[in-house]
């Protein structure tokens, strides 16, 4: 049964200083023959969300505390996660969420695009 792939499509996100945020992505599969597509069941998988400037400095790093037998990888960042003073310069980057399977032997990126940070 041949699996195709699909392109993870790139989406947005907007962060405001000193609220909480409930962010992350949503793995799914098709078959090429059928059509028919279906979630990855992420339970047992573990995840992180990652936020890098736009030379790829990794910035800020979450684990995924919600994955779900629909296909969802779900972190929380506090509401203190953008307080400090490295973040009056730090506006805007790109974003990814990765999951990786119980035996490590698999990485996906499961979501990404750009973000910003709103005060």
């Amino acid at each position: 049964m041949p699996v195709y792939g699909k392109a993870v499509k790139r989406r947005d996100k907007r962060f405001i200083r000193g609220d909480t945020q409930r962010f992350g992505g949503h793995w799914r599969q098709r078959n090429v023959r059928t059509g028919e597509s279906w979630d990855v069941n992420l339970s047992g998988w573990s995840g992180v969300i990652e936020l890098h400037g736009l030379d790829d400095e990794l910035w800020y790093s979450v684990a995924c505390t919600e994955m779900s037998a629909d296909g969802r990888a779900v972190a929380t960042i506090p509401p203190d996660a953008f307080m400090g003073a490295q973040w009056d310069s730090r506006r805007h980057g790109t974003w990814r969420c990765r999951v990786t399977s119980p035996d490590g032997g698999t990485v996906k990126t499961i979501g990404w695009g750009y973000w910003i940070l709103t005060f």
